[in-house]
């Protein structure tokens, strides 16, 4: 078992003791920590990226 093997198992119990929530495994899966077929393990819910609402750009007018 490798090491990151083990902190999805750890990850998992922190997740049903309710020490970490949804929130901050979706930190991990953006910084690489987590992969996220392994959230899905760790949630029990697949992972969604956010999605930024970023206006529309105005094109000047002439």
């Amino acid at each position: 078992m490798s090491i990151y093997e083990m902190f999805v198992q750890m990850w998992e119990l922190d997740f049903q003791m309710g020490l970490f929530d949804k929130a901050y495994f979706q930190g991990l899966v953006k910084t690489g920590q987590l992969k996220v077929e392994d959230y899905k393990k760790v949630t029990g819910e697949d992972y969604v990226a956010e999605t930024t609402n970023q206006p529309a750009q105005v094109q000047p007018q002439a």
